[in-house]
């Protein structure tokens, strides 16, 4: 009976949709069965969705629109007639897309069933999550989706935003076991309703192009026939034209001189055009030659006349071209390994070693802390000096710069005391300077140094570990700020707890140090191109930081471990260690 019932207005295409669910709906009959599945994965597939068509909206969701030529909303109007109706006359519940009323609404869905289901009903279908109000309005809400065809669509899902898909899930399947909906027809209507739209609205764009270029064309005539008000152009004309003294004016010889006109008055503005793009480009090389030039003169600038030292400063070179080719762990591993061993021999030093005495000092006047950290700072200061030797420049690229392309184990502590600027040994060996002596009161000249070389040794394996998995293996990399910054770091969580004050600032307990090394670790925040453009290796700043944190963890755990003093200050070559204040 649908079948004759469905076939009304719509042409070939709803009587194939009317077809199809006839023969779907006989087929039930035939298996014995009341109700049918449809999958929904396949009306996706047929399924055109809204948000994919945001230039439309379908037809049966009249919300929102404008009432204007060739919109939905003026379709709507003759849509509704067709679809009055069509209802079948043993029940009103709408399963078929052309039965859709013109009112529909997806927040406020089509009824499923003749009355509405009780709370014992939920219960058996969601359990205790909905209640009956809830559930209804759900039920009804998807049964109008798998009417309208819009099981899929994305733009509806505020609608349902408060249910779970689980939940949705259940009504689904609940709705498919009792009200059977021929989805994928459905989906397949929507589909081609909101493709028909497209092609009305595009033709209707169309069709108004034309008309505008009509308009265009019709008034670029209007002025062509107008005088002349520019002066080139009244010039040009007048040149060209010159009424016959005896015949009087002539139409064709008027059109002449306009076309003439015309055409030079285009002709100076693509003149004015090149004029302006030659003008441009010239600019742009004066700037690329400028550069050049600057590049040029820095390159002389740098450039060896002496040739001896530029045959030094050849032999320094490497003649690797690229970086060898070498697996991940074997640019990590080697170094990784001598790390752990020089450290654990340098811990298990550390565990035995005890202060000398005065009498067996070389200089007893000065503190064991300042000796120590002074000793570095001397190292550091020689390894600069060295820089300045042409020499040694081969030795130096050799061993005191640690390289990602060429890796040598030995370079990770090496390099923790080369510096070739000045500006940038002095930064770091302030900072040690007002931080190590401290530090080295706290835990000893054994446990200063371990500490010290493993800051700046980890410091650097964590840099060779990170720029090897980023394949960067043109970095190199030298200098004493990873161990400076993992001293600091290592000082301030020992008196994390501590307050520090600076000319008797702030009032009250001070600063405490974990504040300090808070900002530390601030300061390093950022992404690593942003550091690598400035050519700081802020890598093994941060594994540097984390690894004289670490460290003391380690030392402290052993103090309380072995049954020593807790975290207090202590007493080491007559210095006491406090909190940093500044008188």
């Amino acid at each position: 009976m649908s079948l004759f019932l469905s076939y009304r207005a719509h042409g070939s295409r709803a009587w194939l949709g009317a077809a199809a669910r006839g023969f779907l709906r006989w087929e039930a009959q035939a298996d014995g069965c009341t109700r049918a599945r449809v999958s929904t994965a396949l009306a996706s597939t047929a399924h055109v969705s809204t948000a994919q068509l945001s230039s439309c909206l379908p037809r049966n969701r009249p919300t929102g629109l404008v009432h204007q030529k060739g919109s939905i909303a003026s379709q709507l109007a003759s849509k509704a007639h067709r679809r009055t109706g069509c209802r079948t006359f043993f029940s009103r519940i709408i399963t078929d897309y052309i039965q859709l009323p013109p009112n529909y609404r997806d927040a406020q869905g089509l009824e499923f069933s003749r009355k509405q289901l009780s709370q014992e009903q939920v219960y058996k279908i969601f359990g205790k999550e909905l209640d009956a109000v809830q559930a209804n309005r759900l039920l009804r809400i998807m049964h109008g989706r798998r009417v309208a065809g819009t099981l899929q669509d994305p733009v509806l899902a505020v609608h349902t935003k408060q249910y779970t898909k689980e939940q949705m899930d259940k009504a689904l399947a609940y709705l498919r076991e009792t009200v059977y909906v021929p989805e994928i027809i459905n989906a397949g209507l929507r589909a081609e309703d909101e493709l028909a739209d497209i092609q009305d609205i595009m033709a209707d764009k169309e069709e108004q192009r034309i008309q505008r270029a009509k308009e265009k064309a019709e008034a670029g005539d209007q002025e062509d026939d107008a005088p002349v008000i520019t002066r080139r152009k009244k010039e040009d004309y007048e040149e060209f034209y010159k009424p016959d003294p005896i015949y009087g004016p002539s139409k064709l010889d008027e059109i002449r001189a306009r076309n003439v006109a015309r055409a030079r008055a285009l002709q100076r503005i693509k003149a004015e055009k090149e004029k302006q793009t030659q003008a441009q480009s010239e600019a742009a090389q004066k700037k690329e030659a400028k550069a050049q030039a600057l590049v040029k003169a820095q390159e002389e600038k740098r450039k060896i006349t002496n040739p001896k030292i530029a045959k030094y400063e050849k032999q320094a070179q490497s003649k690797l071209e690229a970086p060898p080719a070498m697996r991940t762990w074997e640019r990590i591993l080697p170094s990784a390994t001598v790390v752990a061993l020089v450290l654990g021999f340098a811990a298990a030093v550390g565990a035995v070693y005890e202060e000398p005495g005065p009498r067996y000092r070389l200089i007893p006047n000065v503190s064991t802390a300042n000796a120590t950290v002074g000793c570095i700072v001397a190292i550091n200061a020689l390894v600069l000096l060295a820089w300045r030797v042409p020499q040694l420049w081969r030795f130096l690229n050799r061993w005191m710069i640690f390289i990602v392309a060429t890796p040598r184990p030995v370079t990770l502590f090496t390099a923790i005391f080369s510096h070739q600027r000045l500006g940038h040994m002095l930064i770091n060996m302030t900072v040690l300077s007002l931080i190590g002596p401290r530090l080295h009161d706290d835990v000893g000249r054994a446990n200063f140094v371990a500490l010290y070389l493993a800051s700046g040794s980890i410091g650097f394996l964590g840099a060779l570990t990170v720029y090897t998995l980023k394949g960067m293996l043109n970095v190199t990399s030298m200098g004493a700020s990873a161990a400076a910054l993992g001293v600091t770091a290592a000082y301030f969580w020992h008196h994390r707890l501590d307050g520090f004050k600076i000319m008797e600032l702030p009032p009250g307990e001070g600063v405490h140090g974990i504040i300090f090394l808070a900002v530390m670790l601030a300061l390093h925040l950022g992404s690593l191109k942003s550091w690598m453009r400035r050519k700081l290796d802020v890598v093994s700043h941060r594994a540097g930081m984390a690894a004289g944190i670490l460290a003391m963890a380690l030392l402290e755990l052993g103090r309380r471990g072995g049954g020593g003093a807790s975290t207090s200050p202590a007493r080491q070559g007559g210095a006491v260690a406090s909190p940093m204040q500044a008188s």
